[in-house]
């Protein structure tokens, strides 16, 4: 388990994973395994004729020895078996090159016998030789043994020119990979550009008239990328549109609610309109935040928090009058608190944060704000002493227009911990809710120092 673990973390340090990894070690075993088959076949075949003529040639060169050893001595001393026996023996096994043997002349009488008794005929091979007096002699030997062929290729691959081949099976497999995974990485980026950028562009001309697949995927790329784009622009258009047109005939029913209520002060009625139409604007102008922060980019600013905090809690001591509130700045003094960002998403994001605190703390009871760096980010805390939220439903308050079933959020539209959400994503940063067990909810954002946008 922990050797697989172990390999695992590698292969992910190592990125092998990644497509490129998988087509060049792909192409590469394929192409070194077609280079080892066929280097066995050709090995096979020249080892073994090698061995066969070498063999050939060993059994010849002692038969010749033999036999002309054999007609001298026999042409001196009438007789030379035995002493053909010692001199061969002498001679050859000096050198471990002695071949069992079985030599039959002419009239099928032994000249010379070493070791063929446990040879089977059948296992026996047979060639002529001749002598100096032209006489013919018949040599029975053991058939050739096949070489060890594995030793032989693996010997072989030791040669420089297999480590040639070797080096460039590699660089070819990743020549390969790359000019398969080198566009798809470039359509990755393409689409990451647009997804936070938000402005369109065509894709070059030499990718879009590849030919291949690729070719294909980037015109569908592109064409995705311009009808999202149309689909974009049309929706902001359309929410632009409705908004206005909202507010036009709400400012009119605000301005006959407002002549109304001069003639009758005390009528209900004409309360609820005003309320009704407050809330109507608030919502229109909240659709509208969140749209703008999703579909547009600014440049990132400097911006400090301490200050933003500040002038935000006294926004809220003028709307909620009733609930106190504290801002604890950072150890290291004020510089800790200055971050890169788009200073207007920033901003709305903790309004509607501490906004929300100070809507459902129970009156007399402080919100808490609390600044402090920690390495590369900037965690922003607020606290607040309301109701709280049940732990089950925390998750859902991020999804826009949900509204939890406890006292929390019954008075407002769902959209303003969505707005902070998409605000902090826009830099990379994050949002955690807690419940704590003394009750009210505690909500945590980390913001990094320089942004860092989300793909």
């Amino acid at each position: 388990m922990r050797v697989n673990a172990a390999w695992q973390n590698i292969r992910q340090s190592l990125g092998f994973k990644r497509l490129f990894w998988r087509i060049f070690l792909t192409f590469w075993v394929a192409s070194l395994a077609v280079m080892a088959a066929t280097g066995y076949v050709l090995v096979n075949e020249y080892a073994s004729n090698e061995n066969n003529q070498r063999f050939l040639n060993l059994v010849t060169s002692q038969a010749e020895r033999i036999v002309w050893r054999y007609e001298h001595e026999t042409l001196v001393s009438g007789t030379a078996k035995r002493k053909i026996k010692d001199w061969i023996r002498q001679r050859e096994n000096r050198r471990g090159e002695l071949l069992p043997m079985l030599i039959l002349d002419a009239n099928g009488k032994t000249v010379f016998h070493y070791r063929m008794n446990k040879v089977p005929p059948e296992q026996r091979s047979e060639q002529q030789v001749y002598g100096p007096s032209n006489a013919q002699y018949s040599v029975f030997v053991h058939r050739p043994q096949a070489p060890r062929i594995l030793k032989q290729v693996l010997y072989r691959f030791q040669s420089l020119q297999f480590v040639f081949i070797f080096i460039a099976s590699a660089l070819v497999s990743a020549l390969l990979s790359w000019t398969i995974v080198k566009p798809i990485k470039y359509l990755g980026a393409f689409s990451r550009k647009y997804a936070n950028e938000q402005t369109i562009s065509s894709l070059p001309s030499p990718m879009l008239n590849r030919g291949d697949e690729l070719g294909d995927l980037a015109t569908d790329i592109n064409f995705m990328v311009s009808k999202t784009h149309e689909a974009a622009s049309a929706q902001q258009r359309l929410l632009h549109d409705v908004s206005h047109e909202l507010r036009a005939p709400l400012a009119r029913l605000q301005a006959s609610a407002a002549i109304i209520e001069q003639k009758q002060p005390d009528n209900r009625h004409v309360k609820q309109i005003h309320n009704d139409c407050h809330r109507i604007d608030q919502l229109i102008q909240q659709i509208l935040n969140f749209s703008t922060l999703e579909n547009t980019m600014p440049e990132p600013k400097q911006c400090d928090l301490l200050a933003l905090c500040e002038r935000i809690l006294d926004d809220m001591a003028v709307n909620y009058p009733g609930i106190p509130t504290t801002l604890t700045p950072p150890k290291g003094g004020a510089q800790q608190s200055l971050i890169m960002c788009f200073p207007e998403a920033v901003h709305q994001a903790l309004d509607n944060i501490i906004g929300n605190a100070c809507k459902y703390s129970n009156k007399g009871e402080s919100v808490d704000v609390t600044i402090e760096p920690l390495h590369d980010n900037v965690v922003i805390r607020v606290r607040d002493h309301g109701p709280g939220v049940n732990k089950d439903e925390i998750e859902k308050l991020l999804q826009p227009f949900y509204r939890a079933g406890n006292q929390m959020h019954t008075q407002g539209f769902g959209l303003g911990l969505s707005i902070a959400l998409k605000a902090i994503h826009k830099h990379g940063g994050q949002l955690h809710m807690t419940s704590p067990s003394d009750g009210g909810l505690s909500v945590e954002v980390t913001l990094p120092k320089n942004v860092a946008p989300r793909d």
